[in-house]
């Protein structure tokens, strides 16, 4: 006969309390599942699904909230029965829908498909399957225009790296640009580069959203839905400061600020109430405002297509940016057959030309100007020589004798349009005074100086004290 032994029970009893502690919060967790799963499957099946007429596999559904901006947009889509039971990855490609729930079968339960929040630039889903029917949900009725990308999850992996691929030597070439343009400015200290560079880095920014890219670097932290609200109307400023030094307006349009100055202002004025007050009625309004800024310079541009080649070219150019930009606008918003090829590719393709081309340009342009510089400083030289053989007096000068310096100081301001002020300063350099000495001199500050010295260095080509020296002792000799 066995002997009872208590000891057994003090170690038995203790573990099956532990065991069952241990399976209580799985029987928990599944019984919440269920109940999640019964809720959301009682939700769908009030729901009144539409097919849509462009793509009549999907079916489109609106769940209305207690206030206008709690509706729900759903979309059912269907799957292949190749692409049941396999990875799958799904992709929301729009910068400006976020948010979005997916919900699917598996193994008979309705459950909710968990977002992939590393290494993707928009929304995305990786999930397998046993059921043909999955569902979206959308705080946002853009879900409508069926920006989706679905397939199997190797394939959308090597579509994706290529994309990248493209993505990574565009935005290589427009940093480039930029880089190369500041430079160039620095070189030249033409204002043409510095104001190209300045729209690249806007244009660079709404491209770097469109693409997902603040997205995918931020593993999802950044959203931002209003990037472009306020990228739009400093873009459009910037294009019509490129376009004012580009065309060379200053002289042949001298109200074109006043023109678009106030429109930049409006825009401007808008985005500060629309950041105020959030109201999205202003939304158009910033937009309209930005397009007409803009279609100011390219009205300008079109006026003298047949007498300026770079009216022509920036035309063209911009057209065409215009053009593809406006078809990539109509294939986000309605998703029509014929708009599919005006998608982000072939808008960074077409930027990417219009880079190049500029740049070229803006190059061309600086370089002809320089050219035509030194030929007016050979004839400038010339024409003095020919003054100081034929003794002749310079038309409205006094006829009282002037000394060489002045004669000089009067033909260089006549010839390269300097200002009476700019003319004291570069006599003060001639004379060997600094800065602090001119400034005293002429009771200015020392930074007007300097804005003053910038000036001269560019209107007469030079780039340094001791070259604006020569043009003296050129002269005299």
């Amino acid at each position: 006969m066995n002997c009872f032994q208590p000891t057994q029970y003090r170690t038995f009893y203790p573990r099956i309390i532990i065991l069952i502690l241990l399976l209580l919060p799985g029987v928990f967790v599944n019984g919440q599942t269920a109940d999640r799963s019964s809720s959301l499957e009682k939700e769908i099946s009030g729901l009144i699904f539409k097919p849509l007429k462009k793509a009549p596999s999907f079916s489109f559904a609106e769940q209305p909230g207690p206030k206008k901006e709690q509706t729900a947009y759903w979309l059912k889509g269907k799957l292949d029965t190749h692409q049941l039971n396999q990875p799958l990855s799904l992709q929301i490609s729009s910068s400006h829908l976020h948010h979005t729930s997916l919900y699917s079968y598996k193994n008979g339960q309705f459950i909710e498909i968990k977002e992939q929040e590393n290494l993707a630039r928009y929304d995305q889903f990786n999930f397998q399957t046993d059921s043909n029917v999955y569902y979206l949900k959308s705080s946002d009725a853009l879900l409508k225009q069926l920006p989706l990308v679905l397939m199997d999850a190797q394939s959308f992996q090597e579509k994706e790296g290529k994309r990248l691929l493209r993505i990574g030597f565009y935005y290589g070439l427009g940093l480039m640009s930029i880089i190369f343009n500041f430079v160039f400015f620095l070189i030249f200290k033409d204002k043409r580069f510095i104001a190209y560079c300045f729209l690249q880095i806007g244009v660079f920014v709404e491209f770097f959203y469109e693409d997902g890219m603040f997205y995918y670097l931020s593993s999802g932290e950044l959203v931002m839905n209003n990037l472009l609200v306020y990228t739009v109307p400093f873009t459009a400023a910037f294009a019509c400061v490129f376009s004012y030094y580009f065309l060379d307006l200053k002289d042949t349009h001298k109200n074109y600020w006043r023109y678009v100055g106030p429109v930049i202002a409006l825009a401007l004025l808008t985005l500060v109430l629309f950041t105020i007050f959030k109201w999205e009625a202003f939304l158009p309004i910033v937009d309209l405002l930005s397009f007409l800024s803009a279609i100011i310079p390219i009205s300008i541009a079109i006026s003298r297509f047949k007498k300026d080649v770079y009216a022509r070219f920036l035309v063209l150019t911009f057209g065409i940016i215009v053009i593809f930009g406006a078809g990539y606008v109509l294939n986000m918003n309605f998703n029509l057959p014929w708009l599919a090829a005006f998608d982000m590719d072939a808008l960074r393709m077409v930027s990417a030309f219009e880079i190049i081309s500029i740049g070229f340009a803006i190059t061309f342009k600086v370089r002809a100007l320089q050219e035509e510089k030194e030929h007016y400083r050979t004839e400038i030289n010339k024409y003095l020589v020919e003054f100081k053989e034929s003794a002749l007096v310079v038309p409205g000068i006094s006829n009282l004798p002037l000394s060489n310096e002045e004669d000089t100081l009067m033909i260089l301001q006549k010839d390269f349009l300097l200002t009476e002020r700019e003319t004291e300063v570069l006599q003060g350099i001639w004379e060997g005074l600094t800065n602090q000495e001119l400034a005293n001199k002429l009771f200015i500050s020392p930074n007007t100086v300097k804005y003053h010295i910038s000036n001269l260095y560019v209107k007469l080509d030079v780039k340094s004290r001791t070259q604006a020296l020569r043009i003296k002792d050129k002269v005299n000799v």
